[in-house]
């Protein structure tokens, strides 16, 4: 099972090793990333919570998927 850090680097949880790969991340909130590693050296997963430094707003992230949606 993937552990979960807030530190900045991506460092391998389990070996040290600085070699990840970014494999898969998904918004939880507005300001909110999760993003899953994947150690290349042990293959050990391990996920991080990112907080955005810029604000985005509910209407950013909505209004790109709804607004092809409206007939007029």
């Amino acid at each position: 099972m993937a552990s979960t850090t807030n530190a900045p680097e991506r460092i391998c949880t389990q070996c040290g090793s600085h070699l990840t790969r970014l494999e898969w991340e998904e918004r939880l909130d507005p300001h909110q990333l999760r993003k899953l590693w994947k150690c290349i050296d042990c293959n050990n997963e391990f996920t991080t919570l990112d907080a955005d430094e810029e604000s985005v707003t509910d209407a950013e992230i909505v209004t790109p998927f709804f607004t092809n949606l409206v007939v007029e």
